[in-house]
């Protein structure tokens, strides 16, 4: 019998984000029942994924958009929802990097896309053009953020230079011009709706699997369907290919949300300061008493996620009025080690495209991804083709592919290292652990309704060690991001299987 949409699971999200709240996750498009052809396949209705097929349609070509979950269970839903042209590596390092011109270029590819999100918003999109501030609290950084400064004139920002930055305990920074917030999930539903408009086809709940051929025509489905394509785009975010190099140069990382309602009114801007990792503050909404906080970043199920959220709070707490947290949360995001995304042509396959390292900036990124992309497969060059290539080999990255391979490798000798024992009777719940039950390998937990789930706590995707995040109730791979549920349900990222029963 053929599913309809009120027989399909219910829709999970790797996040519990603030737009969820008012915007509840639901199945809009149908599921891919059969055998199916088009001309350009795009795995990933992010906004990356959806901006490549509106990019497409608006040239002509035909598009076929795959979802393995619901449009906003992944990575954009979870968005803070600021829309930036400030590089994340700073101004002077992409001087350094691409050199005076390049810089310009990729900045203005950055600022276009800003504008692109405008132009395409709809009525609850919530799109408000704002000032961005780059600051510091420490008397003695000033000169390093006026190098900064000076650096993003040359890189084609409008910036201002203030020592009037108007956030709590702000000694001094620079305002960028043409910067601006949205409601991600409004801004999402709106391009999916465009898409289709523009005569795209949106499939949900219909996960495709990775291509790995030099030269792939077709792909199957979970469901073992087969999807038939000339041209496939891989926009999941992460790398969704078996190109061995852009795994190891995309390290997957948390960072961490809060919405909170504050007694003192913040002005209408973006916020981030000059900690490593840094920390940013914009409004939720027009609310000036509602506001988002971010940051805390680290690796993928190599952290205290608890203990983030907790850090945090208290930095909030430290600098604002808190009245209430309305949600907390965290969203996964892929470093580039050399401080750039990876746009373009996969290395070493002849029609497989790929979007990801947008690090915290993928609503700008995603969106000029789109257009890149876009531009590539129909025969047209961009200045930015080389730097920004997937097999690009850039040595100045080197030292820290290494880093963050270490990380990986120290991931992978767990499986050999002796296992604590476990035993799921003294888990409370919402707590989960990796050990030895009955003396096999195990990942425990127990859920917050009470129910023990025991799995292999291999990774599905290339045999990490997942280790349990308690403040999101997911299994997390650090060697590459994998991320599924406490039932051990397939969530997010590389992985295509579900963990196995115990």
């Amino acid at each position: 019998m053929k599913k309809t949409m009120s027989q399909q699971k219910s829709p999970s999200s790797i996040h519990h984000s603030f737009w969820l709240q008012d915007q509840p996750l639901d199945a809009r498009y149908p599921v891919l029942e059969g055998n199916h052809q088009t001309d350009v396949l795009i795995i990933g209705a992010g906004i990356t994924g959806l901006s490549v097929a509106l990019e497409l349609l608006e040239r002509g070509r035909q598009v076929t958009v795959c979802e393995a979950s619901v449009i906003g269970a992944g990575t954009t839903g979870g968005s803070s929802g600021h829309l930036d042209a400030h590089p994340e590596m700073g101004p002077q390092a992409l001087l350094n990097q691409l050199g005076e011109e390049k810089a310009r270029d990729y900045t203005l590819m950055r600022l276009d896309a800003i504008r692109t999100i405008q132009n395409r918003c709809g009525e609850n999109s919530e799109f408000r053009s704002v000032e961005g501030y780059y600051y510091t609290e420490h008397e003695e950084a000033l000169d390093d953020v006026k190098a900064e400064y000076e650096a993003a004139k040359k890189i084609g920002l409008a910036v201002n230079w203030t020592e009037q930055v108007p956030v709590p305990r702000a000694v001094g920074g620079y305002a960028v011009q043409g910067m601006a917030r949205i409601d991600c999930m409004g801004y999402l539903k709106s391009l999916a709706e465009l898409v289709v408009q523009k005569g795209g086809q949106i499939f949900e709940q219909t996960q495709v699997s990775g291509p790995v051929e030099p030269a792939p025509r077709s792909l199957k489905t979970a469901a073992d369907h087969v999807i038939h394509f000339n041209q496939v785009v891989c926009a999941v975010h992460c790398n969704f290919t078996d190109f061995q190099q852009l795994y190891l140069e995309t390290p997957a990382y948390q960072s961490y949300v809060l919405a909170v309602k504050v007694r003192d009114p913040l002005e209408d801007a973006l916020f981030w300061d000059d900690s490593d990792p840094y920390f940013y503050i914009r409004r939720a909404t027009d609310d000036a008493d509602l506001i988002l906080v971010g940051g805390c970043d680290h690796r993928t199920g190599a952290g205290d996620t608890t203990a983030s959220l907790k850090q945090l709070e208290e930095w909030t707490r430290e600098r604002f009025q808190v009245e209430s947290i309305i949600s907390r949360w965290s969203a996964e995001f892929f470093e580039p080690t050399d401080g750039l995304p990876f746009i373009g042509k996969v290395g070493s396959k002849e029609n497989v495209w790929i979007g990801t390292g947008f690090s915290g900036t993928g609503l700008t990124l995603g969106t000029a991804a789109g257009s890149m992309l876009a531009d590539l497969i129909t025969g047209k060059s961009n200045s930015l083709t080389e730097e920004l290539s997937p097999g690009r080999l850039n040595i100045t990255s080197a030292g820290n592919v290494i880093s963050e391979g270490t990380t990986t490798a120290g991931n992978l000798a767990e499986r050999v290292l002796p296992a604590q024992k476990i035993n799921a009777d003294t888990l409370q719940p919402g707590e989960g652990a990796v050990g030895k039950v009955d003396g096999k390998f195990a990942a425990v937990c127990r859920d917050r309704s009470g129910c023990v789930h025991s799995h292999s706590p291999i990774c599905t995707h290339m045999g990490g060690v997942v280790q349990w995040n308690q403040a999101e109730q997911t299994w997390d791979c650090p060697v590459h991001g994998g991320r599924f549920s406490a039932s051990g349900e397939r969530l997010y990222g590389p992985p295509e299987k579900e963990l196995e029963a115990e």
